[in-house]
Order: structure tokens, then sequence, then C-alpha cells
């Protein structure tokens, strides 16, 4: 597909989970700090059961990831859940780096265009995983857990329609240039973009996308 030219400054938004990065790093780091501990494994395994098949309910797939949040958060600190987040971040990006599509990133931000990185992804692990591809500056998007009394829960959302929604309240108006993502989740926002990449997707994620869109998007790698 040929790029229409663009003059002035323009806004590039990332996906991050298999856009800039291999793997999904909050369900990583959900089951790594679910199984951290025998008493808080041995739940989570018991719970498990439950909550898995509820997960591939789309209808329950909400009530499931708080319990899975529930149960990794459990009697953690904000601080504590911060440098867990960073110790996994070094390892989740060191096996993965998507690097054609972090050097075009860095050809956006080169040429003065605005970089956001919108992900599904939770804080703080999403900046924690930013700062360890070399991001730390740019703008980041991402799903928000707040403390309860003995766990944290998701409050906000950031998949889907939640994204444009999300760069709305930044300012930036649709459409946006430039968007890349690896999934047909953002179908709101390649719609919402003047071109759109995907990321080495699947080809149930091309047929989607391109039953939704027509042929008008490229596909990386």
């Amino acid at each position: 597909m040929a790029e229409p030219s663009v003059t002035g400054p323009s806004v590039a938004v990332f996906d991050l989970d298999g856009t800039l990065c291999r793997g999904d790093s909050f369900a990583g780091f959900l089951r790594r700090s679910m199984l951290d501990g025998r008493l808080r494994a041995a739940l989570s395994l018991a719970a498990a059961v439950v909550l898995v098949p509820l997960f591939l309910l789309p209808a329950g797939r909400r009530r499931a990831v708080r319990g899975f949040v529930l149960l990794a958060t459990a009697g953690r600190s904000a601080a504590q859940l911060a440098e867990m987040a960073a110790q996994f971040a070094v390892e989740h990006v060191a096996k993965g780096r998507i690097e054609p599509v972090l050097e075009r990133l860095c050809e956006h931000r080169e040429r003065g265009d605005r970089v956001v990185v919108a992900t599904g992804c939770a804080e703080p692990l999403a900046s924690a995983v930013c700062r360890e591809l070399g991001l730390g500056d740019v703008e980041v998007l991402a799903a928000a857990l707040a403390p309860g009394r003995f766990a944290h829960r998701p409050v906000r959302g950031c998949l889907g329609v939640q994204k444009v929604a999300r760069l709305g309240e930044l300012g930036i108006a649709v459409p946006v240039a430039h968007a890349y993502t690896d999934s047909s989740v953002d179908l709101p926002l390649l719609r919402a973009a003047e071109r759109r990449f995907l990321v080495e997707p699947r080809p149930r994620t091309v047929a989607r996308v391109r039953a939704a869109l027509g042929p008008e998007f490229t596909v990386l790698g």
C-alpha cells in the first residue's frame, strides 16, 4: 500500500504486546505473581479451575481478570508491585524485542511525530516494559489498578474502543496518522487511523481486519 505524504507533525499510536515486544506481558506478570509463594500458588491453582473457563467466556472475562489480579496482588503494596514489575520487565523484554517496529517508532520520533504507546497492559508494568525497550520518554496509555483493603483491582481498561477514547482525553483527535498493532481487538484504533499496520499478525487476524476494513492496511513481518 502506498503511503500518502504527510505535512507537519502527526500522531503514531503503537500497541505494546505483540507489536513492540512479543508475548502478553500482563498475563505473564500475573502468572508469575500468582505462583510466588506456596500459599498463594496453592490458592491460585485451586481458583484457576473456575477462573480459566470463566476467562474463555466473553461475558465472564472481566470477572476472571479481577480474580487473577486479586490473587496476584493480595497483600502487596503499590511499591512492591512496581518493584516486581521492573524485575519482570527486564526478563520479558530480553526474550522478544520486535526490532523492526521499534526502529519505525524511533523514525517517527526523529521526524517530530507525537508517539503514544496504548496498551491493555496495566500500570506499572506497561511503563516498566517501555523503559526496558528504551522508550522511557514516550507517552504511555495503559490500564489502571487501584489499591483496595486487601488487594488491587482493575479500575480502568485500555482495550478496543477504550484506546480511542483515552487518546481523546489526551487531546488527540482522530483520525491519527499511523496505528500499529498485532490484534483485531484494536479494530477501533485501526478504523481511527489513516495508515494501518499489522505486526506479525496471525492469518485469522488478517482475515478479520480485511473483512472489517478492506485491503487498506500493511502487514509488517
